[in-house]
């Protein structure tokens, strides 16, 4: 099964160092996914918001920031560990704050104008623009 990832539509996007660290859903689940900046390439780690409380333990993250430099395909050292046991560790409230599903994108132009009238007087008016349909599967 492939995934792609449209760093465009993600919620939040950081660089840290030669990391890609993107906020974004996967599966309809907030996802953090930590991917190579330079390794076009290479595996990416990611970090679900259903198994974000595992990460609050010293021990399961210190694991896998090994497992995930690993996947990551950056050298065996502890220095890697740390660093990405460190931006999994401080990347945690930004998951957990992020909206639970992305916004829905609109589509160009719009159908025209709703205006809300009491005794001939305008009190609220809005473009009517509609969303964008997305993926159906039957």
């Amino acid at each position: 099964m492939s995934l792609t990832l449209d760093l465009d539509k993600a919620h939040l996007t950081r660089h840290i160092g030669d990391l890609i660290i993107a906020f974004t859903w996967m599966n309809d689940e907030r996802a953090m996914v930590i991917l190579p900046a330079f390794r076009k390439y290479a595996r990416w780690y990611i970090v679900l918001d259903s198994a974000a409380f595992k990460y609050d333990d010293p021990n399961y993250l210190a694991m896998q920031g090994k497992v995930a430099a690993e996947v990551l395909g950056m050298r065996p050292a502890p220095e890697n560990w740390f660093k990405i046991a460190k931006v999994i560790h401080e990347g945690l409230p930004d998951l957990i704050r992020m909206p639970f599903a992305p916004q829905p994108e609109k589509m160009l132009g719009s159908m025209g104008t709703v205006a809300l009238r009491e005794n001939g007087v305008v009190v609220d008016e809005f473009e009517l623009v509609l969303d964008k349909p997305g993926a159906v599967y039957v």
